[in-house]
């Protein structure tokens, strides 16, 4: 759509998604969030400020979305990817199902900081363990 596959490098340490390879990727962020900034600032009433907003991400998730998936890994950067992917997700379930557990063995009300930590902790852990496992396999040169 906008972006172009070729400014974009995967994520490896940080996350899921795409970091910036070239300087076409850096202005491409640069405007992407100067637009949500701009949107906050017109003089319009709060209704199409969040309508307009949310367009402006739907755009941009579309977007980001179609350059991850035209990115090309070789075999190798494919092969880390899956494993590293693989840890993650296994590793989120087992977040989830080690609260699970302990929410249901120590009942209690459950109120917002908790929703939030329930949400927040497998997310968190699998970006330790996708880093993790991206940067041995990295090391190992599989």
């Amino acid at each position: 759509m906008i972006g172009k596959a070729k400014w974009f490098t995967r994520r490896r340490y940080t996350g899921w998604g795409i970091m910036p390879k070239t300087w076409q990727g850096v202005i491409y962020f640069i405007v992407a969030i100067g637009i949500f900034y701009l949107i906050q600032k017109l003089p319009i009433a709060d209704i199409f400020k969040i309508l307009f907003t949310a367009v402006a991400a739907v755009v941009l998730l579309i977007d980001i979305l179609s350059i991850m998936a035209s990115i090309k890994l070789d075999e190798r950067e494919a092969k880390i990817e899956a494993i590293a992917e693989r840890n993650a997700s296994w590793t989120m379930v087992a977040t989830l199902a080690i609260l699970a557990l302990y929410f249901s063995v120590f009942p209690q009300d459950i109120n917002s900081k908790d929703i939030i930590f329930i949400l927040i902790s497998p997310v968190a852990v699998g970006v330790v363990v996708k880093a993790a496992s991206n940067f041995i396999l990295d090391q190992k040169g599989i």
